[in-house]
C-alpha cells in the first residue's frame, strides 16, 4: 500500500448546490447552513442577533431608514400603519405618525426625510410627526397682460393644483383672466408686493377663471401677482401612488411603481430658482418603458438604468429645445440595452463597486465596457442556482453590507450570502447560506452594523451573541462526496486532523459518510479557556493557550471510493475551523459490477 497522501482542507470555498456533488472543488461545501467563509477564507459559525424592543405585535417591519438630518443622527422604521424613530442607546421608540400599513420607502434632501407607502407621500424633518408633502406651488406664467396668455414658466405640479401667475398691470383693466375655467378657489392675490383682500379689493368668478379689481392695478411688470387652485382628479395620485425610489439623477429625483403606471417613471422638477425640489413633479414630464413594467431604476456612471422584468434599458439626459418660444427642456428618452435580462424583485437592485446586482432568474451583475452604452451581464448565482429555481424571487429582499463586503439575498426565512471580497480560482465571490427563525421583511445598515425588520414587529440587530434572538443557531457544513482525485481507486482513511481557532468555549461534532456506509460515530472536537469570566465548574479547564488547536481524530473508512465529511455545532458556543487534513493511503483497482 502505497505511502499516505494529505488532502488539506485550508481555504474553505462556500457552498456549490450542483446537482452533481461529486464534482465539488475539496473546500466547497454540498450543505450549507449557518457557517460563514470569512474574509480569509475559514469556516466560522455565523454570529446572530438581538432584538431591540419587545415586539410590536404580529406586523411587518414595513421599511427601516437611517441618517443624519442637520448634524443629528435618526433611525425610523415603519410599522403596522406608524412610523416610529427608535433610540438607539434607550432602545425605545417615539411615535411620528400614521399613514398605509405597506411596504415603505425613504429617501432624503435638504435634511428633510421623504416617506412613501404607495398611497401618500410624507415628509419628516427630524422632529414632531409626519406631514403630507402639499407640493411647489409652481408660477406657470410670467409677463402676462390682464387678458390672459403671457410666457410659460414653470409647470404645473403633479402633487398639487394650487399655482401662481405673474401678470403686468396695464394702469386701465380691472379684469384678470386666469388661463383656466371652473377653478376651486383664489387664495392669494398681491398688486405690488401688498396682499389684497377678497370683496374690498377684488371678486372672483370661478366659473370663468377671473379676478375683477375694484380699483384697476396701476402699470408694472410682474406686478399683480394671482395665486389660484384647481384640482385635476388624479393628478397627484400619479406621485403619491408610487411605491420605489429610483435615486438622484441629473438633479431630479425619480419615483416609480405606480400600480395603474406601472411602465411609467417621474422625476421630481427644478424649480425658477434653480432648485431641484423633491416635492414638485412636473406634469407631463414622465415617461415610460413601451409596454413593460419598471421594476428598479439605479445609476451607472451617467447613464441610468432602467429594468423591467426580462428586458434593461438605458437613459441619459438630453436638452429639446422648443423651435418657437426657444425654451429648453430636458428630456430623459431610453434606449434597450438588453432584452434577454432584467429584474424582478422591485426594488431591490443593489450597487456593489460600481456595478448594479439585478434579480432575474438568477442574480447578475452588469459590468460597463470600454464600448459606449454597452455592458456585459454577469451571472453570480451559478453555485446557488439550485436554490434559487425553487423560489418566487420576485419576492426577494436584498442589502449591500457594504463594511463586511457581503451581498444578502434573503427569500422567506432564507438568507443566501455573496462575500464578494474572496476571490477564487474559478470566480469571484463565494456563497453561503442562513437559516432563521425569523421572516425578514427589510434590512438597513446603521452605523456599519446591519439591522433587520421582521414579520412579528421585532427590530433585530446582529451583534456578538451566538443566538437567534434566544434561539439556538443550528449551524452544519457538509462537502461533497469526493474521490480524492482518482474514482476508480480504493482509498483508506484512518486518521484525520482538524484545528481549531481557540476561543472561550468551542466545539465542532464530526460524521463522515462513504459509498460503504452513511453512518458513523459522532466525534467531538472542542476548547475552552480559562478566562475566569463564565466558570463552569463541571468542565472546569486550566487550559490559557489561544493558538490554534489541531485535534486528531481515528477515521475507520477502509477501502472506499468516496468520502463525504458532515461537520455541525448546535450549541451556544462559537466555532472556527482553520483547516482539515486527511491523510489518505490507495490501493489497488475498484472491483467490477456484475
Amino acid at each position: 500500500m502505497a505511502e499516505a497522501k494529505a488532502y488539506a482542507i485550508d481555504r474553505f470555498l462556500g457552498v456549490n448546490k450542483t446537482s452533481t456533488e461529486t464534482l465539488l472543488q475539496l473546500g466547497e461545501a454540498s450543505e450549507m447552513s449557518n457557517f460563514i467563509i470569512t474574509d480569509d477564507m475559514k469556516l466560522s459559525k455565523t454570529n446572530g442577533y438581538t432584538s431591540q424592543f419587545t415586539t410590536l405585535g404580529a406586523h411587518n417591519i414595513q421599511g427601516i431608514w437611517y441618517g443624519s438630518l442637520s448634524g443629528v443622527n435618526h433611525l425610523l422604521f415603519a410599522c403596522n400603519g406608524h412610523i416610529y424613530e427608535h433610540d438607539l442607546v434607550l432602545k425605545t421608540n417615539t411615535d411620528c405618525g400614521t399613514l398605509a400599513d405597506a411596504p415603505t420607502t425613504f429617501f432624503v434632501s435638504n435634511n428633510v426625510v421623504y416617506i412613501k407607502e404607495g398611497t401618500e407621500f410624507y415628509k419628516w424633518s427630524g422632529s414632531g410627526v409626519i406631514v403630507q408633502v402639499s407640493g411647489y406651488i409652481p408660477t406657470v406664467f410670467t409677463a402676462s397682460p390682464p387678458s390672459g396668455g403671457g410666457t410659460i414658466l414653470e409647470s404645473i405640479n403633479y402633487l398639487t393644483g394650487t399655482k401662481i401667475k405673474k401678470y403686468s398691470g396695464n394702469g386701465s383693466s380691472t379684469v384678470y383672466q386666469l388661463p383656466e375655467l371652473g377653478i376651486n378657489s383664489v387664495d392669494l392675490v398681491t398688486v405690488n408686493g401688498v396682499t389684497q383682500t377678497l370683496t374690498t379689493h377684488y371678486t372672483v368668478s370661478l366659473v370663468n377663471g377671473t379676478v375683477t379689481f375694484v380699483t384697476f392695478p396701476p402699470t408694472g411688470v410682474n406686478n399683480v401677482v394671482i395665486t389660484w387652485t384647481k384640482t385635476t382628479s388624479g393628478d397627484r395620485q400619479m406621485v403619491t401612488n408610487c411605491k420605489f425610489y429610483g435615486g438622484v439623477y441629473y438633479a431630479r429625483y425619480w419615483l416609480f411603481g405606480n400600480p395603474n403606471y406601472k411602465n411609467s417613471r417621474f422625476p421630481s422638477g427644478v424649480t425658477m430658482s434653480g432648485v431641484s425640489d423633491p416635492s414638485y413633479f412636473p406634469k407631463f414630464s414622465d415617461s415610460n418603458v413601451g409596454e413593460y413594467e419598471i421594476t428598479d431604476i439605479c445609476i451607472q456612471y451617467n447613464k441610468q438604468l432602467v429594468f423591467n422584468n426580462d428586458s434593461a434599458w438605458y437613459s441619459e439626459e438630453e436638452d429639446y429645445t422648443d423651435p418657437t418660444t426657444g425654451a429648453i427642456t430636458a428630456l430623459f428618452p431610453v434606449y434597450p440595452m438588453n432584452t434577454a435580462t432584467g429584474n424582478v424583485a422591485k426594488g431591490q437592485t443593489q450597487i456593489i463597486g460600481n456595478n448594479p446586482f439585478t434579480i432575474c432568474k438568477g442574480i447578475y451583475e452588469w459590468v460597463a465596457t470600454y464600448i459606449q452604452n454597452e455592458k456585459n451581464v454577469s451571472w453570480k448565482s451559478k453555485r446557488i442556482q439550485n436554490d434559487l429555481d425553487t423560489v418566487d424571487l420576485s419576492t426577494a429582499l436584498t442589502i449591500d453590507w457594504n463594511d463586511k463586503g457581503l451581498y444578502y439575498l434573503c427569500v422567506g426565512k432564507k438568507i443566501w450570502v455573496l462575500n464578494y471580497r474572496i476571490n477564487t480560482d474559478a470566480e469571484a465571490g463565494v456563497w453561503y447560506i442562513l437559516d432563521l427563525p425569523h421572516t425578514p421583511t427589510s434590512f438597513q445598515i446603521v452605523e456599519r452594523e446591519l439591522y433587520m425588520g421582521t414579520s412579528d414587529g421585532k427590530l433585530m440587530k446582529w451583534d456578538s451573541s451566538m443566538t437567534f434572538d434566544g434561539t439556538t443557531i443550528d449551524a452544519y457544513w457538509h462537502m461533497g462526496f469526493f474521490s480524492f482525485g482518482v474514482d476508480w481507486i480504493r482509498k483508506f482513511l484512518q486518521r484525520m486532523f482538524i484545528t481549531l481557532l481557540p476561543l472561550s468555549k468551542t466545539h465542532v461534532d464530526i460524521q463522515y459518510e462513504t459509498d460503504k456506509s452513511n453512518n458513523s460515530d459522532t466525534l467531538t472536537a472542542s476548547y475552552q479557556l480559562n478566562n475566569f469570566s463564565d466558570w463552569d465548574f463541571s468542565d472546569f479547564s486550566f487550559a490559557t493557550n489561544y493558538s490554534p488547536q489541531p485535534k486528531m481524530f481515528k477515521i475507520r473508512a477502509k477501502k472506499i471510493d468516496y468520502f463525504k465529511l458532515k461537520l455541525s455545532n448546535n450549541g451556544t458556543d462559537g466555532c472556527t475551523i482553520l483547516s482539515i487534513t486527511l491523510p489518505t493511503r490507495f490501493g489497488g483497482m475498484i472491483k467490477g459490477g456484475s
